[in-house]
């Protein structure tokens, strides 16, 4: 295990200990980060994404100084990036955010590098080489003179008991002591060499100032925009898995990253789960159960998207001492939000998500579909309604997931329901009965979406016997998404129906489904 009290940091910033640990942290909730330093050192110098990390997580970063010898053009290329105005909103929407700031790091690295000239990046590579052989040169040029003092000094306790023994070791330490001067000369070709490398790269920076300044500028805006779709998910899956959105943990951040990172088809993911969001969060301020009306101001844990416009000034005026004390009010839970209210009451009963996972879904569709399900689990818990969700195939095919509870966190949970995929047929009037049966649980009202893309055959008369019988016992919608099929047999159980050609291409339509719902 790594000693972070003993191990030394190699940086360009003025970092401490507890910076490092804040790197490790990073890198443990999101290892890709600390792969992408990994390269970019090669491909440049030093440690440049743990550097761009520490840059945005520190409360007043500043360059070390004196600059650690070799890292110069890192160095010179960190203080170009944090002159930039992109640079300060970044560090802006990352404040206290570990995942947010390990992931634009990267990026701001990635982009840097890509628009940096070859020669450039050479000219770095070749100083920080040429500067480490040089410094080793001179650590072995001085243990050499080290020891050949010794040997001087053995020589002359010998010099009068026994002379031939000193006449020896004077001779070795002749020896050593010019094995010492040629370490030295080749270090101080070394360092002209390094000196050389950084000069040229320093020359070109200050030649193409301008450009680089703008090269970084849209880095950094570029790393904004990762980050922030970073962070979303990350809170995104800590809300679905019954944690704090507010305040990721590794753990959680390294399941959500596993979720994306292992399963074939979760990978598109990310891309679809944006577009999910805004438009089940579009539909839900419509309806008349959304919290549209302000009615005033109430303090609690924070929440980004209700936080009071004084809060987010504290935030943002730039001023350390107001930052300081937001962070420490945001520890707490002492942050003022805005109250809002709707036009209906918001108790409801539960949502129950029944989605195909049979091999036609296979790919984009099941990552949409997923997607879809993480946007209403979303909507769910601020209604404060229980979600479950049933995936199913064919015969027998098909398991009931119900979130975590706020407050008791299960992401494990929650990536081995978002990785499952059947790869099967067809059936889906068990895995509706399963729905049928979490509902009977409430008597308040309930609603059933089911997805899926292949026709199945009528209903049978026990499904719909036992349908009407939860129906007279209490409120319940079923909205029904049929993908390339005409939705006759749906049209028999389901209140609404849906009927697209092709979900990707199609997926607008999804809208009259969800609106029914939430």
């Amino acid at each position: 295990m790594l000693n972070l009290w003993q191990s030394r940091i190699e940086s360009v910033l003025a970092a401490d200990r507890f910076d490092l640990q804040d790197w490790r942290s990073a890198t443990e909730a999101v290892p890709v980060v600390d792969a992408a330093d990994q390269l970019a050192a090669k491909e440049f110098c030093g440690h440049p994404v743990q550097d761009a990390f520490l840059s945005l997580m520190k409360t007043a970063p500043r360059l070390a100084n004196p600059t650690p010898a070799g890292l110069e053009p890192l160095a010179d290329l960190m203080r170009r990036g944090m002159e930039t105005p992109q640079w300060a909103r970044l560090r802006e929407n990352t404040v206290g955010d570990l995942v947010g700031a390990g992931v634009g790091a990267a990026a701001f690295v990635e982009e840097t590098l890509k628009a940096l000239p070859d020669d450039a990046k050479k000219q770095a590579q070749e100083q920080n080489k040429t500067q480490h052989e040089a410094d080793q040169l001179c650590d072995k040029a001085e243990s050499l003179e080290t020891l050949a003092d010794l040997l001087r000094q053995q020589a002359d306790a010998k010099a009068e008991s026994d002379p031939q023994a000193a006449a020896s070791l004077g001779e070795e330490a002749e020896a050593v002591s010019q094995r010492a001067f040629e370490a030295r000369q080749k270090a101080d070709i070394a360092q002209q060499q390094a000196n050389v490398a950084r000069a040229a790269f320093q020359a070109r920076a200050d030649a193409n100032a301008p450009q680089l300044a703008a090269a970084l500028n849209a880095a950094a805006r570029k790393a904004g925009e990762k980050a922030s779709d970073a962070s979303e998910l990350m809170r995104g899956f800590s809300l679905a898995a019954g944690g704090d959105p507010a305040h990721v943990d590794a753990g959680t951040a390294h399941a959500a990253m596993e979720a994306l990172r292992a399963n074939p088809n979760l990978r598109r993911l990310a891309e679809m789960l944006g577009w999910a969001k805004k438009m089940v969060r579009g539909e839900w301020r419509k309806s008349s159960h959304a919290k549209t009306e302000m009615v005033g101001y109430a303090v609690h844990d924070l929440r980004p998207e209700t936080m009071a416009p004084v809060e987010w000034a504290a935030l943002l005026a730039g001023d350390s001492t107001l930052t300081l004390d937001w962070l420490r009010r945001a520890a707490d839970g002492g942050i003022r939000h805005r109250r809002f209210r709707g036009h209906e009451q918001q108790g409801r009963g539960p949502l129950v998500l029944v989605r195909d996972e049979s091999g036609s879904m296979e790919g984009a569709p099941h990552a949409l579909a997923v997607a879809l399900e993480w946007a209403l689990l979303e909507i769910a818990r601020r209604d404060e309604r229980e979600f479950c969700s049933v995936p199913f195939s064919g015969e027998g095919q098909y398991q009931v997931w119900q979130a975590p509870s706020p407050g008791q966190p299960d992401p494990e949970g929650l990536l081995a329901h978002l990785s499952h995929f059947y790869n099967g047929g067809t059936e889906p009037y068990r895995p509706l009965v399963a729905a049928l049966e979490l509902i009977e649980r409430s008597r308040l009202r309930a609603d059933v979406l089911i997805l899926t893309d292949a026709a199945f055959s009528s209903p049978p008369d026990e499904f719909m016997r036992q349908l009407s019988e939860v129906k007279q016992r209490q409120p319940l919608r079923v909205v029904a998404v049929v993908i390339g099929g005409d939705g006759a047999a749906a049209q028999e159980f389901a209140d609404r129906v849906v009927s697209v050609e092709d979900l990707l291409r199609d997926r607008d339509q999804l809208r009259d489904a969800v609106a029914a719902i939430v």
